[in-house]
């Protein structure tokens, strides 16, 4: 999911073809699947297994410092990007908007706010938009994972499916009003759309996307419950199980990018991608927990190779943005290299570009997130900052 981010926003510098373009910039239907990932993942560390209550940790832990300790998690190095990064970012908003902006920029992408603003979420390290979203809902989720905790089978698939049309119904509105029903929106032009404003506040808002962690954390707890006192036994899992849903979310995108599909990005993440994803996570969990492991999808995604990746995932996904920025924004790459990358070098150098990336996330995961000085600070100032509140 990373790698196709990383790709999606750069490819048009590799000089693709059109089908690839289609292809590789439905980023907006794929981000979906990192908000439900973020829910699956709380849900599952923070309530009980085959029991309908939460975890300890979660109720015993004051709610500012179980929501700190989880933003913490990221800030440390989104905030290190920014000062790396910080005369590159500062450079076009001064030149072209003056201080004033460049400074109220700056101090939305620090406080991660800037989803809320949809014409100005991308200020900065623009994938870090989604840290912003996300905050947003790491803070509600101590006040809702405890009541999903303590929700029965049918309780949660009523709960799943009033989320799900609190999400569809702005998307709806959205390609009524713009007339987007057949858009794809990620291979347009910004001044190809009716009215980017809102387009955009359907991307970034952050709202929008706490309904999706909302819909993992009620997935994972279905599964959770399997077994449970007065509840179902777990669905038999195969092979299939997991497969039916990757060839269904690789099936849609690519019809999309071949004129098969005519349905916007919005509509496509809500009523095809995410039921797809979520489906594909609960039957990968059900087959990871038995006694023998025998899905091979499940043991492909736990080989070596793919948790070293999984591992550098985080930090590829932070610095991607900057050094594409550095290597293909004009005014930048201009500045430092007499004109962008992709002009003087050639479209190779977009392979150069991703090797860049993993080696600089390696150099970032060793010396930077496995600090422990660095892990006791974060520590120490989240706990601060947690007694303060």
């Amino acid at each position: 999911l990373i790698a196709y981010i990383v790709c999606g926003h750069f490819i048009s510098f590799a000089a693709p073809s059109k089908f690839a373009i289609k292809a590789i910039t439905q980023i907006n239907v794929v981000v979906g699947a990192f908000f439900a990932l973020s829910g699956y993942v709380a849900a599952y560390t923070t309530t009980e297994n085959a029991a309908r209550e939460p975890s300890p940790k979660l109720v015993d832990t004051p709610k500012p410092l179980w929501i700190l300790q989880r933003v913490f998690g990221y800030w440390p190095l989104h905030l290190l990007m920014c000062l790396l990064f910080l005369p590159m970012f500062m450079y076009p908003d001064v030149l072209f908007s003056g201080w004033p902006t460049a400074i109220w920029h700056g101090f939305l992408a620090v406080t991660m706010t800037q989803a809320w603003f949809p014409m100005h979420a991308e200020v900065w390290n623009a994938p870090t938009w989604f840290l912003s979203a996300l905050t947003f809902a790491t803070a509600v989720l101590p006040f809702a994972l405890p009541i999903f905790a303590k929700q029965t089978k049918p309780q949660l698939r009523r709960t799943f499916g009033l989320l799900f049309l609190v999400g569809l119904l702005p998307k709806l509105g959205y390609c009524y009003d713009c007339n987007a029903w057949g858009a794809l929106e990620g291979a347009m032009s910004p001044r190809s759309f009716p009215n980017l404003a809102i387009f955009n506040n359907q991307r970034f808002n952050p709202f929008y996307c706490t309904i999706e962690v909302l819909l993992g954390a009620v997935a994972c707890r279905l599964v959770m419950l399997d077994g449970a006192e007065g509840e179902t036994k777990a669905p038999k899992v195969n092979a299939l199980s997991t497969a039916l849903p990757i060839a269904g979310m690789l099936g849609v995108v690519l019809l999309r990018a071949m004129g098969v599909l005519h349905l916007s990005d919005m509509l496509t993440r809500a009523c095809v991608f995410m039921p797809l994803f979520l489906s594909f996570l609960m039957a990968s969990h059900r087959a990871s927990v038995l006694p023998k492991v025998t899905d091979p999808i499940c043991k492909i995604l736990s080989s070596k190779l793919l948790v070293t990746l999984g591992n550098l995932a985080f930090p590829i996904f932070i610095v991607h943005g900057p050094l594409g920025q550095l290597f293909y924004k004009k005014i930048i790459a201009t500045k430092l290299f007499g004109g962008p990358l992709h002009v003087l070098c050639g479209p190779w150098f977009f392979y150069v570009y991703l090797a860049i990336v993993v080696a600089f996330a390696w150099v970032v995961q060793k010396t930077f997130l496995a600090n422990k000085t660095v892990g006791a600070t974060s520590k120490n100032v989240c706990g601060k900052l947690a007694a303060a509140l």
